[in-house]
């Protein structure tokens, strides 16, 4: 099972998003789509997102399409995106570099306080 939640943090100026559980492409699209429609609503362009409970049920294709999807359901290179995993892996590695490469500004960490410190930086 795969949930999340979205929280607008005003005082920081990003969004929250924080997930939980084993995330296929099905959920994958569901929580992107959310996170599209928390940031027009709330005119954020900074995205926070906890994955730190979270494992990927991909295979190595998904994650090449996955800044191709995101785009489709709402997601702008304009966004700056702070992903935060328990471990840094070839996966997630992989996942930065095709995201990046197709000019997203997308950094992945190991740690909450420098994903922070990386998205509020001007």
């Amino acid at each position: 099972m795969f949930e999340w939640t979205i929280e607008y943090l005003p005082a920081e100026n990003y969004l929250l998003l924080k997930s939980k559980g084993s995330m296929d492409v099905p959920s994958a699209n569901a929580m992107v789509k959310a996170l599209a429609e928390a940031a027009e609503k709330y005119g954020c362009l900074h995205h926070l997102i906890d994955h730190r409970e979270m494992t990927f049920a991909f295979d190595m294709m998904d994650f090449y399409e996955r800044p191709t999807v995101n785009a489709k359901l709402g997601i702008s290179r304009s966004f700056r995106t702070a992903m935060v995993f328990s471990q840094l892996t070839a996966e997630t590695a992989f996942m930065e570099n095709v995201f990046r490469n197709r000019n997203y500004n997308v950094r992945h960490f190991d740690n909450m306080d420098e994903a922070i410190r990386w998205l509020q930086q001007k």
